[in-house]
């Protein structure tokens, strides 16, 4: 069995149709993972017990960027962190986390360490990517409430389906992830007509394709 050196991963086929001609041309696996966290964890682990760890994961779709944070649509972000957003219970102040007293439930998980042994920070810079703390929830955002708690509790740049799961298998089997998100709307705003999908997508193609350039050669 051949251990994939690196395995791209997308949420949705629209998303990896975006990226399938560079996963062709440098061979890489791909791996439509589904929505949500679930999907991912199932699919992900699925994978990795079925074809070997690789030694990177590089997880690349859309989000939607925090309106308060220094973020553009069209922006591509890479996450240096990740966390579940909405794991705990629904009070009058919004989610709250819920500690339970013996039981350890980890909802965070910090990428950057991990991602930063194999491409360095001046190459992000250089590249135009924007990098910053990143959250997953399991329903999209809806209103400006919900988004201003969620974008203060974890600092966080944009708001993903997939991404902590993703982060938690990785983290298991010891492999860097590298999560790039092209910014394609605001978190809220629910009426696709605002989307720039296409466009996000496009965006995050050409850095992915930058990307793989440093990492395979």
């Amino acid at each position: 069995m051949t251990v994939p050196r690196i395995l791209i991963v997308s949420p949705t086929k629209r998303e990896m149709d975006s990226f399938l001609p560079l996963a062709h041309r440098y061979k890489c696996p791909h791996l439509v993972c589904g929505l949500g966290p679930g999907s991912t964890s199932f699919e992900l682990t699925k994978f990795i017990e079925s074809r070997g760890a690789p030694y990177t994961v590089i997880l690349a779709g859309v989000a939607g960027a925090y309106r308060w944070a220094d973020v553009e649509l069209e922006d591509v972000c890479l996450a240096s962190s990740e966390a579940y957003g909405d794991i705990g219970r629904q009070g009058p102040s919004g989610i709250e986390p819920i500690s339970l007293e013996g039981d350890e439930t980890q909802t965070e998980f910090a990428l950057e360490p991990g991602w930063g042994q194999i491409i360095k920070s001046d190459i992000v810079e250089k590249l135009g990517i924007r990098c910053g703390p990143m959250v997953t929830v399991s329903c999209v955002t809806g209103t400006s409430e919900r988004a201003r708690d969620l974008r203060e509790r974890f600092k966080s740049i944009a708001e993903n389906m997939e991404g902590a799961a993703a982060a938690k298998v990785c983290d298991y089997y010891q492999v860097p992830l590298l999560e790039f998100r092209g910014i394609s709307n605001w978190v809220g705003d629910l009426d696709k007509k605002n989307w720039r999908l296409n466009q996000a997508l496009n965006a995050t193609a050409k850095v992915l394709e930058k990307v793989l350039g440093v990492l395979l050669n």
